[in-house]
């Protein structure tokens, strides 16, 4: 009976716990990118309809489009249905992805809005008559320069050759060592 009990205790656990943990609807890859890294966009999707199934094509055979307003970058997914689906997701590590290339970006603070279409909207999405649905939050994410690894391995070279010159003045200076 304990071992019963325990067991229960222990499924209790990991189910709070464990698996319902939620992966965001919208991430990044690479998480913290630098100049020149290619990034990507991953949106959490599920392989079976009525709920979000991606990759899909509109009519005019696109699957998405990544729209730019300076620093502030929108990405419209097509879905394969003539509905926008109404699912939440579920608790799976690692979540289904389908990526999208958002490409290399210049150094800066940047946004990303994510909306999802059906197969039957055209893209760019018309100002009005067609109501995407925004997927998951506003991300913000920086591109930083990358870290000049010439610059700074020399630099610790200076500072080794003068800490070995400063040790040799100061064994020289009062005789360490010699006998």
């Amino acid at each position: 009976m304990k071992k019963t009990i325990y067991l229960f205790c222990l499924f209790l656990y990991t189910s709070t716990n464990i698996a319902q943990t939620f992966e965001p609807p919208v991430i990044i890859d690479p998480p913290n990118p630098m100049v020149g890294d290619t990034i990507q966009v991953g949106l959490f999707h599920t392989f079976y309809p009525p709920c979000l199934t991606l990759p899909a094509n509109n009519f005019q055979g696109l699957s998405h489009l990544f729209e730019y307003d300076g620093n502030d970058i929108r990405l419209t997914a097509v879905d394969d249905s003539n509905i926008i689906p109404i699912c939440n997701p579920f608790p799976i590590s690692p979540a289904p992805r389908e990526w999208y290339e958002l490409g290399q970006l210049p150094e800066g603070e940047y946004t990303l809005e994510t909306w999802i279409i059906d197969n039957t909207t055209p893209l760019p999405v018309p100002s009005s008559g067609y109501f995407p649905l925004v997927y998951g939050p506003i991300l913000t994410f920086g591109v930083t320069a990358p870290i000049s690894v010439g610059l700074l391995s020399t630099a610790w070279m200076l500072l080794y050759i003068f800490l070995i010159l400063l040790i040799t003045y100061f064994i020289k200076k009062h005789k360490f060592f010699i006998h």
